[in-house]
């Protein structure tokens, strides 16, 4: 069965934060009084966890913590009053245990229980001997007092805890000093980055100087207001910056976090992440002020643009790979789906490239292949996608297809550039192609199969001479 006065007490000690804090000099100065008092060696504070006993302040031990299962505090968070051991050698609780038995060699114990205002006991003030002890109700009295320090000392933690989740929660201070005091935080927080304070209902903003250098800006070159940030973001990037923080004050989100693109005063932008966080609400409860931080991630977000086209684009010809070729595929399905409309895919093989790659080397032919894809995209729309397989197979997805006669200009065209010499070094060369067709949603609406009645038709019209398109059938 669940002790439920004993996961309450738990819960009280981990709200304290005090297990394994720092030493304090107010601990510390009661239990050294309490040695001198008691005329004893030992004296500590001891916090109850719960599977140890930690201390928070001691005189005479040179260990902080030991098992609760040895522990005579253990003991003594189970009463209300004082617990007096005059001599652990003729106490039945105690008479083995490791303490007694063992360094220190305990005999004598008097622990008073440290009750929160929910009389749970957080932990003791103990002091122990060596040697048997008896104390007077005086001393007992002068035990208590020492020990209800301690309590004071604890409940001015709690205060302090409770005052400062108050804080982080509302954050109602609202003083200049105060105003000070978190953009530096936010400053050295943020290891250089760039600093900016906005007053939401006057639209009043502070920028830091290191804010408006990373832009290149000085001091005086942007106005402190809100108008003037906003006027410096990519008009791409400004519907998805205005959501998120709209999100954030209306309390959707936790966070504010965005990242843009900044106009910096060369005229070029520089990719930023933008955080923050409300500080500051009105008597009403609403956003007053926010505080947060710029950092440049120009770097990281090229290297990110390095691996997505390194991902998704063919390093030779630049054009998709097949990677980026299926993804567009299907979402072309998707958009004809929707709109009820037609496409082609188009499948092309080039005639007499394997010829000349083995005649003159790989490196012509990556020149051949680079050459032919610039005569081909001279023949396409900016919508149609023009995709690299692998080798000297390309596709084209030919979008918002009216008839078979849009199919026969483009794949005329592409026949007719293809079938021109090339010009590779000194070397003159001719090759030609065979195309295969095949449209959605009139074959398939199916990605792969389109695919395969493409390259079905393709090697028929190889098998049937080559230099041709013809749709599958």
């Amino acid at each position: 069965m669940v002790n439920t006065t004993e996961l309450n007490r738990l819960s009280a000690v981990r709200k304290l934060e005090i297990l394994d804090s720092e030493n304090e000099k107010d601990f510390d100065d009661l239990v050294s009084l309490a040695v001198l008092v008691f005329e004893v060696p030992i004296s500590t504070v001891t916090i109850m966890d719960s599977y140890r006993q930690w201390f928070k302040a001691s005189v005479g031990l040179n260990v902080k913590e030991t098992s609760r299962d040895i522990s005579f505090c253990n003991h003594a968070i189970q009463q209300f009053e004082p617990m007096i051991v005059p001599d652990a050698s003729l106490d039945s609780r105690f008479v083995n245990n490791p303490l007694v038995t063992g360094e220190p060699h305990l005999a004598f114990y008097a622990g008073v229980p440290l009750l929160n205002s929910d009389n749970l006991a957080i932990g003791t003030f103990c002091i122990m001997d060596s040697k048997p002890k008896h104390l007077t109700a005086k001393q007992i009295d002068i035990l208590n007092a020492i020990a209800n320090q301690v309590v004071k000392l604890l409940e001015l933690r709690a205060e302090r805890n409770k005052y400062r989740d108050l804080v982080l929660e509302k954050d109602i201070v609202n003083k200049e000093l105060a105003e000070i005091k978190q953009r530096w935080q936010f400053a050295i927080e943020g290891s250089g980055d760039g600093v900016w304070d906005w007053n939401i209902q006057t639209n009043k903003t502070f920028f830091s100087k290191r804010w408006k250098s990373m832009l290149g800006y000085e001091v005086d070159d942007i106005p402190n207001t809100y108008q003037a940030f906003a006027s410096l973001i990519h008009k791409d990037d400004i519907p998805n910056i205005t959501k998120k923080l709209n999100d954030y004050l209306a309390g959707k989100t936790s966070e504010f976090k965005s990242e843009i693109r900044l106009l910096c005063k060369d005229n070029s932008y520089k990719w930023i992440l933008s955080r923050g966080m409300v500080v500051e609400f009105d008597p009403g409860g609403l956003p007053k002020r926010m505080a947060g931080t710029h950092t440049d991630i120009s770097s990281r977000k090229q290297t990110e643009e390095v691996i997505w086209r390194q991902a998704n684009f063919d390093l030779l010809t630049g054009l998709p790979n097949r990677r980026m070729f299926f993804d567009r595929l299907k979402e072309e399905i998707k958009k004809a789906t929707r709109a009820r409309s037609k496409f082609a895919l188009m499948f092309i093989d080039l005639d007499g490239f394997k010829e000349v790659n083995d005649k003159y080397g790989h490196k012509t032919g990556d020149n051949l292949l680079i050459q032919v894809v610039k005569r081909v995209s001279q023949c396409i729309r900016a919508c149609d996608t023009f995709s690299r397989l692998g080798g000297d197979e390309f596709t084209i997805i030919l979008t918002e297809l009216n008839s078979v006669e849009d199919i026969d200009f483009v794949a005329t065209k592409v026949l007719g550039v293809i079938n021109q010499p090339f010009q590779l070094g000194v070397n003159k060369v001719m090759i030609s192609a065979s195309i295969g067709v095949s449209i959605f949603p009139e074959h398939t609406k199916e990605s792969d199969a389109l695919i395969s009645l493409a390259d079905a038709a393709m090697y028929t019209a190889k098998t049937q001479g080559k230099n041709r398109w013809i749709i599958a059938s």
